[in-house]
C-alpha cells in the first residue's frame, strides 16, 4: 500500500468528520464547560464549583471556552486530537515497524474511533478526559521513540523533559491514567535502553503540572475538596461497581473480550495483540520488529488496567484512552504478519477481518453514515435546529441529558433573570447553565454527591450543605430534573422533594412556575420575592 494512498484515506476520514463540527457538547462536557468558566472568572474548582473529574479536564475546558464559548469548539477539539494522534501513530509506527505500519495504524485508528459510530453521534464521547490522555500519551511515546534514533545529550534531555510534562498532564486528567508512564518507559527499555539519567529527566517532567496545580489549589485553601473530590468519592464511585478485589480482576480479565464482540476497534486491537503476542514468542528476534511488537500489547495492558480502576460501570468514555494502542496492535501486526503470506491467504485474512470489524456491535458503520448525513443536513440548513438539537438525547425515558431540554433551559433563565442573579438546577444538566451564563446558586452544580449524601460528616457536603448555599446564595429559579439517575440512585426532582431541609426551604420562599410546554421531564421554581 503506497503512501500516497494511506494519506488519501487519513485525508477522508478526518473529511468524514468535519459535520461533527455541528453536534452540540453532551452533559459531561457541559460540566466540564460550567467549571471551566468559573475558573475563568476567578474561582476555583472544587471549592467553587465540586465535581469528581481531577482538575486537568477543567483547566483544558477553560482554555477551550476562551478560544470560543460555542458548542463548536468541543467537536472541533476532539477532531483536533484524533488528527494529531493519527499523525503521532504513523510516527510510532513506522519506528516499531516501517512506514507501512505507521499508516495503517494511523488509518485503522480514524476508522474505529470516530465517535459517530457510538450512540447519540458520539456526542457523550466528544472531548472527553480519555481523548486527551489518548493524545497526551500517544505524543509522550512518539517522543520517547524518537530518541531510539540517537538523540541524545540535551536533545533527548528535552524530549524526555517534554515526554514527561505530557505524562503529567495525563495523571492530572485522571490520576489512573498515571499508569501509562509504564508504557513509555518500557518503550524506551525495548527501542533503545533505559539509563537512570533518562528516569530522571522524564520524572522532572511528569512534576511540572501536578506541583503546579498543588500550589494553585493549596493557595486556594481547596486541598481537602480536591482531596474528598477527586480520590474519596471516586473511590466510593469505582468501588461500588465491585463486590471484591476479585471481582475487580475478574472484570479485568473478562471486559476486553466483551467489548471485541461489540466494538470493533477492540476487534483488531484484540486479533492484533494476539498476533504480536504470538510473533514475540516464537519469533523474539523477527527482523521488522524486534523488542517494539511487545509495545502496542503493554500499551493495551496498561490502558486495560487504567480501565478497570474506574469500575465496571462499561461508560463509552472510560474505553477511548485505549484507542491508540489498540489501532497501533492492529497496524503493527497487519504490517508484519501479512506481507510475507502469499496473495490468495493475505487476502482471505482481510475479508475475514473485515467481516469480522462490521459485525462487530450493532450496526456501527450505517450508524455513522446516518449521523454524517443527518449532520450535513442541519449544516446545510435542511434541518431546523430544534430538530437537530433533538437528535441528541431524551428520546429514551433512561435518557439523563437532552441537548434541546439544556438549551431551552438556558434560554429560559437567561430571559427571566439578570447576569448578577443565581440560578440552581438539581439534575444533570449543567450545559443549562453555560447556556444561560448564570452561576449556581451551590458548589454542588449537579446532584449526585448530594443525593449520595457524600462525605455528610462535613457540614459543607450533603445536604445540609446544599441547604446553605441555597440560603446564603437564594437563586432567583430553582428548576428540579424529574429523572436522571435511576435505578442508580433516586432521581434529582424526587429526591429534592423528599428531604425536609430542602423542600421546606423550597416551599416557604417560592413558587412553582410553569416552565415552556416544550421542556418536558422539568419542573421550575420562582423565588417569591425578586
Amino acid at each position: 500500500m503506497s503512501r500516497g494512498l494511506l494519506l488519501a484515506l487519513i485525508g477522508a476520514l478526518l473529511i468524514v468528520r468535519l459535520p461533527s463540527l455541528a453536534q452540540p457538547m453532551g452533559s459531561d462536557q457541559g460540566l466540564y464547560a460550567y467549571v471551566g468558566e468559573r475558573i475563568r472568572h476567578g474561582e476555583l474548582a472544587y471549592r467553587d464549583a465540586w465535581d469528581q473529574k481531577p482538575p486537568g479536564i477543567h483547566y483544558v475546558y477553560a482554555a477551550l471556552r476562551t478560544l470560543s464559548p460555542r458548542d463548536v469548539v468541543v467537536p472541533a477539539a476532539d477532531l483536533a486530537a484524533a488528527a494529531l494522534v493519527a499523525a503521532l501513530m504513523w510516527v510510532i509506527g513506522s519506528r516499531l515497524g516501517g512506514p507501512l505500519a505507521g499508516g495503517v495504524s494511523a488509518v485503522i485508528f480514524l476508522l474505529l474511533s470516530d465517535p459517530s459510530l457510538a450512540r447519540l453521534g458520539g456526542v457523550r464521547v466528544r472531548a472527553q478526559s480519555e481523548t486527551f490522555i489518548a493524545l497526551f500519551v500517544t505524543g509522550a511515546l512518539a517522543l520517547t521513540l524518537t530518541l531510539a534514533r540517537g538523540a541524545n545529550g540535551a536533545q533527548g534531555a528535552i524530549r524526555l523533559v517534554a515526554a514527561g510534562v505530557l505524562l503529567g498532564a495525563t495523571f492530572a486528567l485522571k490520576y489512573n491514567a498515571g499508569l501509562y508512564v509504564v508504557v513509555v518507559l518500557f518503550a524506551l527499555a525495548v527501542t533503545r535502553g533505559l539509563r537512570l539519567r533518562d528516569a530522571i529527566w522524564m520524572a522532572g517532567g511528569v512534576l511540572v503540572i501536578p506541583l503546579a496545580l498543588f500550589v494553585v489549589f493549596w493557595r486556594g485553601g481547596a486541598l481537602n475538596d480536591l482531596y474528598q473530590a477527586t480520590i474519596a468519592y471516586n473511590l466510593q464511585y469505582s468501588g461500588e461497581t465491585y463486590a471484591s478485589r476479585w471481582d475487580m480482576v475478574r472484570y479485568l480479565v473478562t471486559f476486553p473480550l466483551q467489548h471485541a464482540r461489540v466494538d470493533a476497534l477492540w476487534f483488531a486491537g484484540g486479533l492484533g495483540c494476539i498476533v504480536l503476542l504470538v510473533m514475540g514468542l516464537w519469533k523474539p528476534g523477527h527482523r521488522s520488529l524486534g523488542g517494539g511488537g511487545w509495545v502496542p500489547v503493554v500499551w493495551v495492558g496498561i490502558a486495560c488496567l487504567s480501565i478497570a480502576i474506574n469500575g465496571s460501570r462499561d461508560l463509552p468514555q472510560y474505553f477511548l484512552q485505549a484507542a491508540p494502542a489498540l489501532a497501533l496492535a492492529a497496524g503493527l501486526a497487519a504490517a508484519v504478519a501479512l506481507p510475507p503470506l502469499p496473495l490468495t491467504a493475505r487476502w482471505v485474512i482481510v475479508l475475514v477481518v473485515a467481516i469480522g470489524i462490521w459485525r462487530a456491535g450493532d450496526d456501527p458503520f450505517p450508524k455513522l453514515a446516518a449521523t454524517v448525513r443527518h449532520d450535513t443536513q442541519y449544516l446545510l440548513g435542511r434541518i431546523n435546529r430544534r430538530t437537530h438539537l433533538a437528535r441528541y438525547g431524551g428520546a429514551r425515558d433512561s435518557d439523563k441529558y437532552s441537548a434541546l431540554a439544556n438549551r431551552d433551559i438556558g434560554a429560559f433563565l437567561a430571559a427571566n433573570t439578570t447576569p448578577d442573579e443565581t440560578v440552581y438546577v438539581f439534575g444533570y444538566s449543567p450545559g443549562s447553565y453555560v447556556y444561560a451564563n448564570r452561576r449556581s446558586a451551590s458548589r454542588f452544580f449537579w446532584s449526585r454527591p448530594v443525593i449520595l449524601d457524600f462525605h455528610r460528616e462535613d457540614p459543607r457536603y450533603g445536604v445540609a450543605g446544599l441547604r446553605a448555599d441555597l440560603e446564603r446564595n437564594r437563586p432567583a429559579y430553582v428548576v428540579l430534573q424529574r429523572h436522571d439517575w435511576s435505578p442508580d440512585v433516586q432521581d434529582s426532582g424526587p429526591f429534592f422533594m423528599s428531604q425536609p431541609l430542602l423542600a421546606d426551604w423550597l416551599r416557604a420562599g417560592y413558587h412553582e412556575v410553569p416552565l415552556a410546554e416544550r421542556i418536558g421531564g422539568f419542573d421550575a421554581w420562582e423565588k417569591n420575592v425578586r
